[in-house]
C-alpha cells in the first residue's frame, strides 16, 4: 500500500495484494496465506480488496506504519472468492485503476507533490455502483453454502422487477443480409397455474392478436385482439378455467402469424 511510500510507488511499503507475483500475472485465486476475515467482523465488506485498500490507507490502525498486518477483507477477491464479494464491482473498479492507486500509482489528474492524491477521477471510480446491492436469496448455514439454483423451467421465485427494454437496434440489413427482428414476444410464468402474462414489443403500431389452442389444434379463446401502439406491451391470460396440459399461444400482427408459444398449464 502507499502508506509510507512518500509518493514513490516503488519504495518499500505495507504489503497489499499478496498474489501480485513477479511474473505479472494474477494466477492464484485462493491465497491460503491470507487470514480470513470473519463474517461478524464489523469491518467485513463485500467490496473485498477494495475495502482492504481503503482501510489500509485511511484507518489509523493500519496506516501509521509500514509493518506487515492482516488488513480486513484482504482475503476477498482476487485473493479468494468469497460468496459475499461483489465481484463485478471489484473487477470494474480494480480495472479502472483503484488497486494501482492504492499502491501509489495515482491517476493522471494528480499533480505530483500535491497534498491530496484523491483526485476527481479517483473519486468517480470509488463511488461507482453496479446497482446490485443484495442477493435474491439467502446463503445456507453449512457447506456448500450456496442455495440450489433457480429452476430454468419453473417459477424463479425471485423478486419481480418491472423493466422496459429500450429499442437497441433499428431494423437494418448488414453485410450478411440479416436484419434485426421487428417483433418479439415472451410468456411467464411457464409452467403456469392461474394466469400467464404475455410481453411483446412492436416496432410499429399494428393490430396484434393472441389466440389460444390446445394440443389437438382446437381453438380455445382469443386473449387479445386490438390496435396496439409500438413499444413494449403486456397482456394477461386468466387460464384458471382450463384444465392442466399443454396449450399453444399463436400471436399475429394483422393477419400474419408471427410466433407460436408453448404454454404448460399445471393443476
Amino acid at each position: 500500500l502507499a502508506t509510507g511510500k512518500n509518493g514513490n510507488p516503488l519504495a518499500a511499503g505495507k504489503p497489499f495484494i499478496n498474489n501480485f507475483l513477479p511474473n505479472g500475472g494474477d494466477m492464484l485465486r485462493l491465497n491460503m496465506a491470507v487470514p480470513p476475515t470473519q463474517r461478524n467482523d464489523p469491518k467485513f465488506s463485500p467490496m473485498g480488496i477494495l475495502n482492504a485498500a481503503v482501510l489500509g490507507l485511511t484507518d489509523p490502525a493500519y496506516n501509521a506504519n509500514t509493518s506487515i498486518q492482516s488488513i480486513p477483507n484482504m482475503d476477498g477477491f482476487p485473493n479468494g472468492r468469497r460468496l459475499e464479494d461483489d465481484v463485478t464491482a471489484i473487477e470494474l473498479q480494480a480495472v479502472a485503476g483503484v488497486a494501482l492507486a492504492a499502491i501509489g500509482l495515482w491517476y493522471d489528474d494528480y499533480t505530483a507533490g500535491g497534498a491530496n492524491p484523491v483526485t476527481q477521477k479517483l473519486l468517480n471510480v470509488l463511488t461507482y455502483q453496479t446497482g446490485i446491492n443484495a442477493n435474491d436469496t439467502t446463503f445456507r448455514a453449512a457447506f456448500p453454502y450456496v442455495q440450489t439454483p433457480w429452476s430454468a423451467t419453473g417459477v424463479a421465485g425471485g423478486k419481480v422487477v418491472n423493466f422496459t427494454q429500450a429499442t437497441c437496434l433499428n431494423p437494418t440489413t448488414g453485410i450478411l443480409g440479416l436484419s434485426t427482428p421487428d417483433f418479439f414476444v415472451s410468456s411467464y410464468p411457464n409452467p403456469a397455474n392461474d394466469q400467464v402474462t404475455f410481453k411483446y414489443n412492436l416496432l410499429n403500431k399494428s393490430n396484434f392478436k393472441i389466440e389460444i389452442y390446445d394440443v389437438t389444434g382446437r381453438f380455445i379463446q382469443t386473449v387479445y385482439d386490438a390496435e396496439t401502439p409500438s413499444g413494449v406491451n403486456s397482456t394477461t391470460w386468466d387460464c384458471s378455467a382450463v384444465g392442466a396440459g399443454i396449450y399453444f399461444a399463436k400471436t399475429f400482427t394483422g393477419n400474419t402469424l408471427v410466433k407460436t408459444l408453448k404454454i404448460v398449464k399445471g393443476n
